[in-house]
Order: C-alpha cells, then sequence, then structure tokens
C-alpha cells in the first residue's frame, strides 16, 4: 500500500472540524490504496496563545481509537519572535487578528495622534508586517519545525504523496516546502481557501507580496482538490493548477440510533460554529419572531437549540431585537461529537446557516461541512438564505433533503408549515434520497482524494522521465 504524508495542523486529541475532517481520512483512505502518516502540530503539551484566541479547545482522545496503527507525527510550536515583530507589539501592532489596532485615530487622553512619532512607525512597520510577523495566518510557529521533520519522514518512511489541509493555509506552506525540498508530489487540498483568497481581496500595500507568496508556494502543487466546483475553479485559474471536487463528507458509521418520539415542542437543531459576519442569524430570528408572536402561547410552540455556536453572547444581544424568538431559542455548549449526532437526530428539523460573503460571481467559494453531517442525520433541512453561488442550494435540492429559503417570510413560511405538521402529531416530512446522499460519505470522498493522490504521482513521474 502507498504512503501519503497527511499534513494537518489540528489533529486529536484536538477535535475541531479540521481535525475530525484529517481523521476520517486516516480512516477511510487505507481501503482506498493510500496509508496516511500523520505530520501534525503536538496537542499534548503545545497550546499556544494563537491557538487559544483561534480555536475553541476540546479535547477528545478517544477519537484516536479509530485510526490505530497509524502513525501520528507530533512536532513543537514555537510562537513566532524577532525584533521588528517584537518593536511592531511595543508600538501597538496587534498579532490577534479580533482586535485589530484602531490605527489611524486620536486618542482621546491627547498622548497620542495619528501623526505622532510612535503611531507613525507602527503604522509603517505594519506595512511590512507580513514579511516578518504572521503571515498567511498566525499558526507560523509550527511551519519550520513541521518542514525539518516532514521532510525526515518522506526519508525514513518512503512517502509517495504529500497532502496538506487547509485551513489553516500555514499547512499548505509546510506541505509546499517539504514538497520543494524532497520531490514528493504535493496536492493541495481546499476544505476553505482563507488567504489564498482573502488577502488578494485587501488593497493593503502588501498584496503583492502576499500573492507572489501564494503562487511561490503553490507552484509546488502537482494537484488540488476542493470541497466546491467554484472553489476548484477559483484555484485553476489564480494558481493553474488542476484537480478534483473533494468533499469533507459524512461518516456512514455514525448513526446513532433515536427512538422517535412526539415532543411537547417543535424541536430544532443547529450545532457547530455561527459567524455572524458572514452568515445572517438574523434573518431566521426574526422569522422565527413572527412566527411564535402570532401564537401567543406560553412556552412558546417551538425550541430552537443551538450547540457550541462559539458566539453565544453575540446572537444573544441579536435576539434582543426579537423578544418572541428569544423566549424560542436555548443556547448550550459545545457537545462531544456522539452527543451532537443523538441531538441533531433528536430534533424534528435542522436549521443551517449558509456563508454569504462571496459574490454569486464568484460561484460558492465556502460551504459549511455541518451540511455533510446533517445529510446524515435523516431529518429535513431549513437553510438561509441562499447560496450566493448556488451550489448549496442545488445539493439540496439533489438529495432532496431540506429547503432553502431567502427571506423572513420565507423562512416564516417554512417554519409556519413546520410547526402546522408537528401540531397534526405528525413527524415532518422527509424525502431525502438516500442514494445521492450516500454520494457525499466520508469513504466516497476519500476515494476521490485518492484518485487525486494517484493522478499526482503519475503526473510527477512522467515529468521526472522527460
Amino acid at each position: 500500500m502507498r504512503k501519503v504524508l497527511l499534513v494537518t495542523y489540528t489533529f486529536p486529541p484536538q477535535y475541531d472540524v479540521s481535525a475530525r475532517r484529517a481523521l476520517k481520512l486516516c480512516k477511510y483512505l487505507p481501503a482506498a490504496g493510500w496509508q496516511p502518516v500523520v505530520l501534525t502540530k503536538n496537542w499534548m503539551t503545545d497550546i499556544a496563545p494563537e491557538d487559544r484566541r483561534a480555536y475553541t479547545l476540546a479535547s477528545f482522545p478517544q477519537a484516536l481509537d479509530e485510526i490505530p496503527g497509524v502513525n501520528v507525527i507530533r512536532t513543537p510550536y514555537r510562537t513566532r519572535d524577532n525584533a521588528l515583530r517584537r518593536l511592531h507589539q511595543r508600538l501597538g501592532g496587534v498579532y490577534d487578528a479580533s482586535m485589530r489596532s484602531n490605527e489611524g485615530t486620536t486618542r482621546h487622553d491627547g498622548t497620542e495622534t495619528s501623526f505622532s512619532p510612535r503611531s507613525v512607525a507602527r503604522r509603517a512597520l505594519s506595512l511590512f508586517s507580513p514579511a516578518f510577523g504572521d503571515f498567511p495566518d498566525p499558526f507560523r510557529g509550527w511551519v519550520d519545525a513541521a518542514i525539518d521533520e516532514g521532510v525526515r519522514v518522506i526519508r525514513d518512511e518512503s512517502i509517495e504523496a504529500i497532502c496538506s489541509l487547509c485551513p489553516p493555509a500555514s499547512a499548505h506552506v509546510v506541505g509546499s516546502e517539504i514538497a520543494r525540498v524532497t520531490g514528493v508530489p504535493w496536492v493541495a487540498q481546499f476544505d476553505d481557501l482563507y488567504s489564498f483568497h482573502l488577502e488578494r481581496q485587501r488593497r493593503a500595500v502588501w498584496r503583492p507580496y502576499a500573492d507572489r507568496q501564494h503562487r511561490r508556494w503553490m507552484s509546488q502543487a502537482a494537484a488540488a482538490g476542493a470541497i466546491t466546483p467554484a472553489m476548484l475553479a477559483y484555484i485553476q485559474r489564480t494558481y493553474g493548477v488542476d484537480g478534483e471536487v473533494v468533499m469533507v463528507g459524512f461518516d456512514p458509521a455514525e448513526q446513532p440510533l433515536v427512538e422517535p418520539e412526539h415532543h411537547d415542542r417543535l424541536r430544532l437543531a443547529y450545532t457547530g460554529s455561527v459567524y455572524p459576519g458572514d452568515q445572517r442569524p438574523e434573518l431566521f430570528f426574526e422569522a422565527l419572531d413572527r412566527v411564535v408572536a402570532a401564537r401567543g402561547t406560553n412556552p412558546p410552540p417551538i425550541e430552537v437549540t443551538f450547540a457550541g455556536t462559539g458566539c453565544d453572547r453575540s446572537l444573544e444581544e441579536s435576539l434582543s431585537r426579537f423578544p418572541d424568538a428569544a423566549r424560542a431559542c436555548v443556547f448550550i455548549d459545545r457537545l462531544p461529537p456522539a452527543d451532537a449526532l443523538r441531538l441533531q437526530r433528536r430534533a424534528d428539523g435542522l436549521v443551517l446557516f449558509n456563508c454569504t460573503a462571496p459574490t454569486a460571481a464568484e460561484g460558492t467559494l465556502s460551504f459549511p461541512a455541518k451540511t455533510f453531517e446533517y445529510l446524515n442525520a435523516g431529518r429535513p433541512i431549513l437553510a438561509l438564505p441562499s447560496d450566493p453561488g448556488g451550489w448549496g442550494d442545488a445539493l439540496l435540492e439533489r438529495t432532496r433533503a431540506g429547503v432553502t429559503a431567502d427571506s423572513v417570510e420565507g423562512i416564516a413560511a417554512v417554519l409556519e408549515a413546520w410547526l402546522r405538521t408537528w401540531e397534526r402529531g405528525l413527524p415532518l416530512a422527509y424525502t431525502g434520497d438516500r442514494s445521492e446522499i450516500a454520494r457525499y460519505s466520508q469513504p466516497r470522498q476519500a476515494g476521490a482524494l485518492a484518485r487525486l493522490l494517484d493522478r499526482a504521482v503519475v503526473s510527477r513521474s512522467t515529468v521526472v522521465d522527460r
């Protein structure tokens, strides 16, 4: 069996969506002819400040029981440090994306103006910060050690291909550099574009620098995977790298037994993170507010459970404008994976917030991975608003697993129809096409990645022979 070096920043015991993605590839790639050797950060001991800012830390070491015998190489992490970075921080430069400094403003205490030497120096350093700071992301402290260890593993383990998973983008830096040093073909798998797209949208002075760096890294790629056709097309036209659509998928083995029951209220569920700047939960809240207010009952006839949003306070602030909806919403902490799946299956219906930041012209460049988990739950899905690129809407249509509503009125109409069905004592109608849904299983998607790895090896061999 061929071996592939799977480069992933997160991996169990840390258990976020990227770690889960890598774990499932380890589980299903061997059946497609590829044995993974995992290169990751040491999540046993090296939890960095950058990790605490960016991730919901969730330890789930039991996940490793799914992949007995897989070799996992854990490398150390060192927060990036140099004289310019320290000076930039002392002058007020911030290395947390959620805490960008208010450069260019005047402080009310009069101690610093936008033209003070300190402010001018800080802004000058900010212009050049990608060269010495956290580019392409805050996790550069992992890159050097991972490259050194990856090169060693390639030589010791007879690795035939490399596959790195983005996010974060720094994993692709590691994959690219290992490929450059060793000559082993590298497949860049994009589960999100992150800085490979976002940095090109910013009108920063250093955008040309960022663009050159991205192109330099991607020049080493033999092929690329992406979770939507539009994302793959973007990679092809921007970086000249061909590939295949390889989606996150769902694990068909994860089907907890849940006894059917008629609840005292219509129960809906949302599991996972919410990104208010990209997604539009306020549309759902307004529609829910209308439906609950029209019933006028206490308690309300609908209960919506949000599990592990990562932004409960922000959502509760948004709900303050919709008091009737607020009575129907419950926020709970992030659940262990098995409990999250049970919550989905105990619900009468599932709520999905589409990503809305990309424009329709760009197509579907970002898509919520929980969609695939929802497909496996066998519950009707209400997605909102429309996916700007249309691919997510088409997926629900093809699988017949749910509907998309684009307006408050449309969302309210779906909720009202579901509520009337529940009031008659009937389960919500579910018409999911299991044969179509099966296309999105993780074994099928691991097979697609395996074919891409095969192509990369053949392509590199052809080049060498010439």
